[in-house]
């Protein structure tokens, strides 16, 4: 595996044809709109590309153009095709997919683990779709409405609408050139942050009764067990709206929401302090972000439950 850079990425991209791109499982905004903006692009300049989610696209969603792009099944067999992934930052976040192995990989993780020939790696981006923007623009591809829309929402998504901290000035001028494309950014937003369906807010009550504070509230945890999970009639794609919870109460220094998926106990992290929860997965086999992470725990749900708590008591603040 080599490090590249976005002109070597956009001469990559330039050089091959038959793109599958791939999608991270529990696909979010980041994910789906960084890779509909690269195969529209990439079909805008003659190149064949098709999308592959593993889990589908959620409904939230469904705003993104995503008519043709996307293969319903993965193909048994790869020759022929050129693999990229964006916004996947290791094997596990590619769930039940049977390929792991990339020629290219665009990526904005902190740590990034993914089997790869060539790897395109900027953790100082908010957002994959920032990375995709620039390769766009080293492409000289032309924002149209529908590859603005998807830049757009990925770069929002992953912003938490331009809120954290990671956002940067160009990351502002990237999103207002998706907005001279004409797009209905207030749509965009509102599907993404305040657009919640009957199983999702059954879960944010289930979420708020479950709230567990620690060190004086200084950390928060959710823990949502199987059965609730089932009789609020809930998804892995509706956990997008409650990771966040804890994380906005007053005083809240850093998070963790605790829910059961099909490989085990997932764990995702968030921070608002000089905490690196990047740096906490990473110490459990996981990764992310500085202020947003998780790993996947094999043990039991109650085992999960005394980690967290065990993580956050050691914490120095």
């Amino acid at each position: 595996m080599k490090q590249i850079s976005v002109k070597e990425a956009a001469a990559f991209l330039l050089g091959c044809d038959g793109y599958l791109i791939y999608t991270h499982a529990s696909p979010d905004g980041d994910t789906i709109g960084s890779a509909v903006a690269l195969a529209l692009a990439l079909r805008k300049i003659g190149k064949r590309a098709d999308i592959f989610s593993v889990d589908g696209i959620p409904e939230k969603l469904s705003f993104i153009k995503n008519e043709g792009l996307f293969v319903q099944t993965e193909p048994e067999i790869f020759e022929g095709y050129t693999l990229v992934s964006v916004d996947i930052a290791g094997p596990k976040m590619l769930g039940n997919a049977r390929n792991k192995s990339f020629a290219l990989s665009v990526d904005h993780h902190k740590v990034n683990t993914v089997e790869c020939e060539s790897l395109l790696v900027m953790s100082d981006r908010i957002a994959c779709g920032e990375i995709i923007f620039k390769i766009l623009e080293e492409l000289k591809i032309e924002l149209d409405y529908d590859i603005a829309t998807a830049l757009y929402a990925a770069i929002s998504s992953d912003s938490g609408g331009f809120r954290y901290d990671a956002t940067k000035p160009e990351t502002h001028i990237m999103a207002a050139k998706c907005i001279e494309a004409g797009i209905d950014f207030a749509d965009i937003n509102r599907r993404l942050f305040e657009s919640k369906t009957l199983s999702q807010v059954a879960l944010t009550k289930t979420a708020y009764k479950n709230l567990e504070l620690l060190r004086g509230g200084k950390f928060a945890i959710v823990a949502i067990r199987p059965e609730e999970v089932a009789e609020c009639g809930a998804n892995e794609t509706d956990f997008d709206c409650i990771n966040s919870i804890p994380r906005e109460i007053a005083g809240v220094l850093a998070s963790a929401v605790i829910r059961q998926k099909a490989d085990g106990i997932k764990i995702s992290m968030r921070s608002n302090a000089n905490i690196d929860v990047a740096e906490i997965a990473k110490a459990q086999n996981g990764g992310g972000h500085y202020h947003a992470a998780g790993f996947t725990f094999g043990g039991s749900f109650d085992k999960a439950l005394e980690l967290v708590r065990s993580i956050f008591a050691e914490i120095e603040i």
